[in-house]
């Protein structure tokens, strides 16, 4: 009987084909550190980044505005999506709310690629400061959430660790999505 693959399956098999996901990729800088969770998270964190780092280098400034279908998010919507995501996580895990009132992480409409990047990468720094801020037990503490939230698993609260994988999971989907419209853009990623 063949194995079914839900999607995650399917787009890391897609990575894996297009040469998105390389063997460097997989053995990140903190691979010395890997039998923590520090390390874990943060190869995790790396790892996705540099996916990202790979399908954004198939945009440009003029792209940002596509999107493949009306209704859709544009390749800038979904870099603020990305962004937004990590920046929020953080400071729900620091302060206990949701930052629903901060303006977002960058002006989609008036921010270049380069501009995104940039807000991208000071964000996901203020995120590994934040996990080197906290012990190995701190990370397994529990955080309340809100009840049905998806990326606690539908608990009512969840370890800290398991909302920072959280992260690098949105931010795959999200990569998954952007490599999606390389395709509908007639950008074959086996070709890159």
């Amino acid at each position: 009987m063949a194995m079914q693959m839900g999607w995650p399956g399917i787009a890391a098999a897609q990575l894996t084909r297009s040469g998105l996901i390389k063997r460097e990729s997989i053995e990140p800088r903190y691979k010395q550190h890997m039998t923590t969770t520090h390390g874990l998270l943060k190869a995790r964190l790396e790892m996705i980044r540099r996916q990202l780092d790979q399908v954004l280098d198939h945009f440009s400034d003029e792209d940002l505005a596509w999107s493949p279908a009306e209704g859709a998010r544009t390749v800038g919507g979904q870099i603020l999506e990305i962004a937004d995501k990590d920046r929020e996580s953080v400071r729900w895990l620091q302060t206990g709310v949701w930052p629903d009132d901060e303006p977002p992480s960058f002006d989609v409409q008036t921010a270049s690629l380069s501009d995104m990047r940039g807000a991208l990468r000071t964000i996901r720094q203020t995120t590994y400061e934040y996990i080197d801020s906290l012990t190995e037990a701190e990370l397994e503490t529990l955080h309340p959430s809100p009840e049905g939230w998806l990326e606690a698993l539908g608990l009512t609260e969840c370890p800290r660790s398991e909302i920072i994988r959280n992260i690098a999971a949105h931010e795959w989907y999200h990569v998954g999505q952007l490599l999606t419209y390389c395709w509908v853009r007639g950008d074959d990623p086996n070709l890159w």
